[in-house]
């Protein structure tokens, strides 16, 4: 019993001791506690697990509420869920309480302004922040590009300069936003000049690709701001089924062929000239002319005048245009020099055929996720000019959904199309359908192809008879364009037509045809 009682004693008090430091180690376990709470914070928020950051900084916050740094983390944490609000308030009493330790608050809501587009509110933020360190490159930095949002494109410009003093390291970056505010400003040759610079100051960076891919931009948007605009086109090519409707061309269904092949050529010139030509609106006239001549079959020629005018208004995400085209066919004409290899004849020999107006609203939507949506309204009046055609009026709606698939230029689309031509002889009356699909992508040497296809059905619902007329057909179309200069684009072009319908004559359907077209053009845009 002694010896039990000898060595129970030490283990009694060991207990004893125990209970009694526990009093005394626990502000140490709550100290540990909120820095493991914290280093986990911030290692799930590199990892942009924002929500289990969240609980872990909250945590840290709760067990030691008097550290800033804690407060700060759960700041932007509030900020990188959105969650605006909570995180102004949190971040503003960060930087008031400790301004100069935690400078990287006032970029902080700076960063949740320009989020909002309150771009003011933003600079008046990093002015705080500039009182506080001058010399901070940062700062300035953050200022242009509000600034530059603002539209405030000499002060952005300033607040660049600034920067490249304070911190040279800065050079490239502070080259290539100078050239994209100059670029805003539609200042195109300093633009340029300056992204330039920023591929020269060290070719091998990602800043330098990202001026390369911008120069063609500033080079293309130069050329769209100018006040008058100028595209020819000319093409030769084999049609191995002339229609025998010289004005097919203009009217979606598929009229009777020729069961003839024909070398054709194809000119067409359009320009025009912006009388308002501002960034976000333009209005402008214009002249188009049109002529198809072939070698053989001159009588199928046409030749079209159409003057036209326009209204364009854009804003970051929507592009709104109403045009309105007067358009005067010649359709037939003789031979003229078609020996030569020349067989466009310019209205030689042709009588009046058609005049029509056109009224074409188009609507585009810049999306998210890459997607581009086009809405095209037309309205067409038909005057036929021969005595026989009956005038029509032709209606018409389309839908093109394209999609650019991430870090790749492939470009695929859907479309659908409806129509309905009324016209005067109800049994020339139709409507259509046209669903398509295509894909652009690069191929090789800065060559581009192109595939589609499309499926077209017509009702003609008063047509004479017993039973009303239906066309269904197909179209497949392939290109390959690649440009030779700037401005100059050379094309290969292939197109298959086939085409059926319900109608019989004799156990054969009249309206049944295949066609191939291969054409070879040259387009310049001066």
């Amino acid at each position: 019993m002694t010896s039990f009682i000898r060595q129970s004693v030490p283990n009694i008090l060991l207990y004893a001791i125990f209970f009694l430091i526990i009093p005394f180690l626990h502000p140490a376990y709550s100290q540990q506690g909120d820095i493991d709470y914290f280093v986990d914070g911030v290692e799930a928020f590199e990892d942009t697990d924002y929500n289990a950051a969240f609980d872990a900084f909250k945590k840290a916050v709760e067990i030691n509420p008097s550290k800033i740094e804690y407060q700060y983390y759960l700041g932007i944490t509030y900020s990188a869920l959105k969650k605006n609000k909570k995180a102004l308030e949190i971040l503003e009493n960060v930087a008031e309480k400790e301004p100069v330790t935690f400078i990287r608050a006032y970029f902080d809501i700076a960063a949740i302004f320009s989020r909002r587009k309150d771009y003011q509110k933003a600079i008046d933020t990093l002015n705080l922040a500039e009182r506080i360190n001058p010399e901070m490159a940062r700062i300035y930095l953050e200022k242009a590009y509000a600034y530059k949002h603002l539209e405030q494109y000499g002060p952005a410009i300033e607040n660049l300069d600034r920067v490249k003093k304070l911190d040279p390291k800065l050079t490239q970056q502070v080259c290539y936003d100078t050239g994209s505010v100059y670029f805003h400003a539609e200042q195109f040759d300093r633009s340029e000049e300056m992204f330039q610079k920023a591929i020269k100051v060290n070719p091998e960076t990602v800043i330098a690709k990202n001026a390369r891919l911008a120069i063609p931009n500033v080079r293309a948007t130069k050329k769209a701001r100018r006040p008058w605009y100028l595209c020819a086109f000319f093409a030769w090519a084999y049609d191995d089924n002339v229609p025998l409707d010289p004005l097919e061309r203009i009217s979606p269904r598929m009229s009777e062929v020729s069961n003839k092949g024909d070398e054709f050529q194809n000119f067409f010139i359009r320009g025009g000239y912006k009388f308002i030509n501002r960034k976000n609106f333009e209005a402008g006239a214009g002249y188009s002319l049109n002529c198809i001549g072939y070698k053989e079959w001159s009588v199928n020629n046409v030749m079209s005048h159409a003057p036209h005018v326009y209204l364009q208004y854009n804003t970051k995400k929507v592009y709104l245009r109403t045009q309105y085209e007067f358009s005067y066919f010649y359709s037939g004409g003789g031979q003229h020099e078609q020996d030569s290899g020349f067989y466009l004849t310019f209205g030689d020999s042709s009588d009046d055929k058609l005049k029509m107006h056109g009224l074409t609203q188009t609507i585009t939507v810049l999306e998210p996720f890459h997607l581009k949506s086009d809405i095209i309204l037309n309205y067409q009046k038909k005057e036929y000019l021969d005595g026989l055609t009956p005038n029509a009026s032709h209606y018409a709606m389309a839908l093109v959904q394209s999609y650019k698939i991430p870090k790749t230029e492939i470009h695929p689309r859907l479309s659908y199309k409806f129509g309905y031509e009324d016209s005067h002889n109800d049994e020339s009356s139709y409507r259509y359908h046209d669903c398509g699909a295509g894909i652009g992508f690069p191929v090789l040497w800065r060559i581009t192809g192109d595939l589609s296809f499309s499926y077209l059905w017509t009702d003609f619902q008063n047509f004479p008879g017993n039973e009303n007329r239906r066309d269904q057909g197909y179209i497949f179309a392939a290109s390959l364009t690649r440009p030779l200069t700037e401005g100059l684009l050379v094309q290969f072009y292939y197109n298959y037509c086939h085409n059926n319908s319900n109608m019989s004559v004799n156990q054969n359907d009249p309206y049944r045809y295949r066609k191939n077209i291969c054409l070879i053009s040259l387009t310049y845009t001066f």
